[in-house]
């Protein structure tokens, strides 16, 4: 009776504590939910066990359709820890080995010849991001192949002599993927449905093309004005090959999680070559890392219209799972914050709070121009369609919104920012500063 009596209340403790760290993402999740600047879900597990699960927003605004976990989000980058296992399956088929260089499968192109696959898988290989390519954003209307994008990737110079640095290259990863095509002889997306998805099971994840109607996908949005959203821009799924155009959900991203940590689809060989860390925390296609003194592995994703992130904590057997259909900066800090939650760590909302301004106050032509925030790193304010615009060397564009403190505020990476006059009163510099409190200076050319 005595052990009886104790089991009920270790039992009641538990399912009080679960609901406390329920009540608490709630609230936290909500608390962006208001301000326009998520709509998602979230899945938590611990231990083979979903511990929290809950949507929020919906999956489509303009017919009040809500997000539910069945709702399949475009995970992003994501993405490319699959088409790194899709390389290590053609390795263990012997079609391809991580050492092999470039130059064996594109002899026509004189930057190959130092450039291996592993260098691709762990973006040291000095080839060029896709959003460098001139107008990558009207490809999508040219009905550009993987094959075209990969000979434009190629067309440009590197970065830097391969393996000599890390930056991160969605163009390595749309180059994976048509090496995947070209050696298996079937498209991106039925290699991995027949050698990944199926296997696992994951009957809610895959690779849609750009006119395929997909049950139950979220419409992606991005942010418009202070609170509002907009449809975002179509971008062909073709041209994210490899490297961020997967769909999935939140319960199938869980099984992706299961299977690397009991690596039960590749080989052991395989594993630790995906699951190794090659510097700067990274493996093959996959982030490795300390949170909270734990080992974790895991990705974040954002694409046109969604977020995506996802964690491990090995110690622990914990997995987080974010997946959004609004792309916002949010994305940076939930993890962490959720995580914090669950470990009963330090957290708080970053929700935005100061309320806008009158956006017609704003001197436009002061505050337009090149900000530098260092070698190669400008920062263009521009103003288009009558709303201030800001855009980082060749990447998208960030709307600012005015708000009562004066200061301006960027949704899409959930930052403030500053323009700060000189003795004349002429705007001189722009301070950056991000959601983690750390500020930057851009000098105004």
């Amino acid at each position: 009776m005595k052990y009886l009596i104790t089991l009920i209340i270790a039992l009641y403790c538990f399912d009080v504590q679960g609901q406390d760290i329920s009540n608490q993402i709630d609230d936290y999740a909500k608390s962006y939910n208001r301000t326009g600047d998520f709509s998602g879900c979230i899945q938590i597990s611990k231990k083979g066990l979903t511990i929290y699960e809950n949507c929020f927003g919906n999956a489509n605004y303009s017919f009040n359709i809500p997000n539910q976990p069945e709702t399949k989000f475009k995970i992003g980058s994501i993405s490319k820890q699959l088409t790194a296992a899709a390389i290590l399956i053609l390795e263990q088929d012997g079609k391809i080995n991580t050492t092999d260089t470039l130059s064996k499968f594109y002899p026509w192109s004189k930057k190959t010849k130092n450039i291996t696959i592993e260098h691709l898988l762990t973006h040291t290989s000095g080839v060029t991001d896709i959003f460098n390519i001139p107008n990558f954003f009207t490809l999508s209307s040219q009905k550009k192949s993987i094959s075209d994008l990969s000979k434009m990737i190629l067309d440009i110079d590197l970065e830097f002599e391969p393996g000599t640095q890390y930056q991160y290259s969605n163009g390595g990863y749309a180059l994976l993927a048509q090496l995947i095509e070209k050696l298996s002889g079937v498209s991106y997306q039925e290699f991995l449905n027949t050698h990944i998805f199926k296997p696992l099971n994951m009957t809610a994840t895959g690779h849609g093309k750009g006119n395929e109607v997909i049950f139950n996908l979220a419409i992606g949005y991005d942010p418009s004005g202070y609170k509002g959203l907009k449809i975002t821009d179509y971008v062909d799924p073709e041209l994210l090959k490899g490297s961020g155009s997967i769909f999935s959900t939140v319960g199938d991203m869980q099984i992706w999680i299961n299977s690397l940590k009991n690596k039960t689809l590749l080989n052991i060989e395989s594993y630790e070559k995906l699951l190794n860390n090659y510097g700067h925390n990274y493996g093959y296609g996959i982030s490795l890392y300390k949170s909270f003194d734990q080992s974790v592995f895991g990705h974040d994703g954002r694409i046109n219209g969604f977020i995506a992130d996802y964690l491990h904590y090995k110690e622990t057997d914990l997995s987080i799972i974010i997946l959004g259909n609004i792309q916002t900066g949010v994305s940076d800090f939930f993890r962490r914050d959720i995580a914090a939650i669950t470990l009963n760590k330090d957290y708080k909302s970053r929700a935005k709070s100061i309320l806008p301004a009158n956006q017609n106050t704003i001197e436009k032509e002061k505050i337009i121009g090149t900000y530098s925030f260092g070698p190669n790193f400008n920062v263009y304010i521009e103003n288009i369609e009558g709303k201030i615009q800001a855009r980082a060397n060749e990447g998208g564009y960030s709307e600012l919104v005015l708000l009562k403190d004066g200061r301006f505020f960027s949704r899409t990476l959930y930052s403030y920012i500053e323009f700060k006059t000189d003795d004349k009163g002429a705007i001189s510099k722009m301070v950056w500063t991000n959601n983690d409190g750390n500020s930057f200076d851009g000098l105004k050319k």
